[in-house]
């Protein structure tokens, strides 16, 4: 049964013993970021991201700043780089719909371990993997010769694409979670973020856009802040928080 093998770890009372009830919660975790992270996928990807950065740095050696080779950096992960979050988050579980059902009829683990480790697990992997890419353009945009940047900006550039690809994650593992199948989760999404990306803005939605985010970027690494960027932040995480709370709570209701 994969990761959702449990023994049955019960004190003589029958209740879980102390330091325990979080066990089938964290054996999903840890089950599911080995398989990630020993997927071909992952290394392609992430050596393939980890080149354009290398090979974008030393290109810009000669004229380029710091903040636009940042700024430039951090836009793959939204027009390309998304692509592998998007197919990653929103099979997280529609893909695993028999394996489940057999562990939560033999009562293995809970449906709420589940659907929040599935969360955490497929977040986790997305900060982890953009935060390897991100130490290697950062490290070497800053020996730039012109280094016209802010260090709380350029922290605050690199939180909020972080933020921005942990709401897509959230996004695909709730479609994942309340479509009937992979593909359809998969094509939901890739509509839905592209839609947000370039014709939200078009409709009055920029503060909901990636696409408007990124025009923000190289101001925001030299230090620029205001409204603009706390609206784009408290959207992203309203509607993170939504998709958490929404889709969990129609996993806990649906017939498996």
């Amino acid at each position: 049964m994969g990761c959702f093998e449990m023994k049955n770890r019960v004190g003589s009372s029958g209740r879980p013993r102390r330091g325990e009830a979080l066990g089938p919660f964290w054996a999903i975790v840890g089950a599911d970021l080995r398989g990630l992270f020993r997927s071909r996928i992952t290394y392609v990807w992430l050596l393939a991201a980890t080149f354009i950065q290398v090979v974008r740095t030393l290109g810009a050696s000669g004229s380029g700043t710091t903040s636009a080779v940042v700024s430039s950096g951090l836009s793959d992960f939204v027009y390309i780089w998304s692509l592998v979050l998007i197919g990653l988050a929103a099979s997280s579980v529609s893909s695993e719909a028999g394996e489940l059902a057999d562990s939560i009829m033999s009562k293995s683990v809970t449906r709420l371990d589940y659907v929040l480790a599935k969360f955490a697990s497929r977040i986790a992997y997305t900060l982890i993997s953009f935060s390897v890419v991100t130490a290697v353009l950062v490290g070497l945009a800053l020996r730039l010769e012109v280094s016209d940047y802010n260090p709380y900006g350029l922290a605050s550039a690199i939180l909020l694409i972080a933020l921005t690809l942990v709401m897509l994650t959230v996004v695909g593992v709730g479609l994942s979670i309340a479509m009937p199948s992979t593909v359809t989760s998969i094509v939901a999404l890739l509509v839905l973020w592209y839609s947000m990306t370039i014709f939200f803005p078009v409709i009055g939605l920029g503060a909901l856009s990636p696409g408007s985010l990124l025009g923000m970027l190289p101001g925001v690494v030299r230090g620029a802040w205001g409204s603009s960027e706390w609206e784009t932040v408290a959207g992203f995480v309203a509607i993170s928080g939504a998709s958490t709370v929404f889709s969990s709570a129609y996993f806990y209701t649906k017939d498996i």
